[in-house]
């Protein structure tokens, strides 16, 4: 854990897409006890989604992880993976949506896991 979810009107080749999960993936320690080997990433590319009525380029990102991180942690994620969308696909930062959802509970390699406990 953590998975990371993106919707975007962008497309994207195969090897941008590869990429960009080696980029995520080096963003992940900036939440605690995050990384890279155990990021999980689905990309939804060329998908239709609309923000308003500009048709401007936009996404939606769910960053699922396991346990709470503390907010400080989670702004500079969200802020580094907005420069980034900003900089690879020219994605302004209001057109952007990033959710960061924390579960308490969590199955891994067959087994059940609950935070803390």
């Amino acid at each position: 854990m953590p998975y990371l979810h993106l919707n975007t009107t962008v497309s994207i080749s195969g090897d941008e897409k590869h990429s960009l999960c080696v980029a995520l993936g080096e963003l992940m320690p900036l939440i605690p006890g995050k990384t890279r080997d155990n990021t999980m990433m689905n990309i939804v590319d060329g998908c239709f989604m609309e923000k308003g009525d500009k048709g401007a380029p936009c996404l939606s990102l769910e960053v699922r992880v396991f346990g709470p991180a503390p907010d400080e942690n989670k702004n500079d994620f969200i802020g580094q993976v907005t420069r980034l969308f900003e900089d690879k696909f020219k994605i302004a930062p209001g057109d952007m949506y990033i959710n960061i959802v924390e579960f308490n509970d969590w199955g891994s390699n067959g087994a059940y896991r609950r935070f803390g406990g």
